[in-house]
């Protein structure tokens, strides 16, 4: 077996030691999380939402639990029926239930 190059030996010891150090300070600090007195922590409702009554295929696919045959049912069937009017709304399309409608509830508007 040959030994490793040189300089992947200096690479791998180097990034050895960056890791070190990261563990260290990691180890060091206050693991709390601090947030600017006008800036609240993250309440894991997402910044964007689509809009039911107005969005394509290609966005509805980025709800949570929905797929491309799903959102062109979603479209096919508001186009058919008109306006959803909220999240709701859609359970009257073939494959979405109540508990989909709970997964893409924050997302939509």
């Amino acid at each position: 077996m040959r030994p490793p190059h040189p300089s992947c030996t200096a690479a791998l010891a180097a990034l050895s030691a960056s890791g070190l150090v990261a563990l260290a300070l990691a180890r060091s600090g206050d693991a709390t999380l601090r947030f600017p007195p006008d800036e609240p922590p993250c309440t894991g409702v997402p910044v964007w939402r689509v809009d039911l009554d107005h969005a394509g295929v290609d966005e509805l696919s980025l709800l949570p639990g929905v797929g491309p045959r799903l959102a062109a049912r979603i479209v096919e069937d508001r186009a058919r029926r008109g306006a959803f009017g909220g999240a709701q709304g859609l359970d009257r399309v073939p494959g979405v239930g109540p508990s989909l409608i709970e997964r893409v509830r924050p997302f939509v508007r």
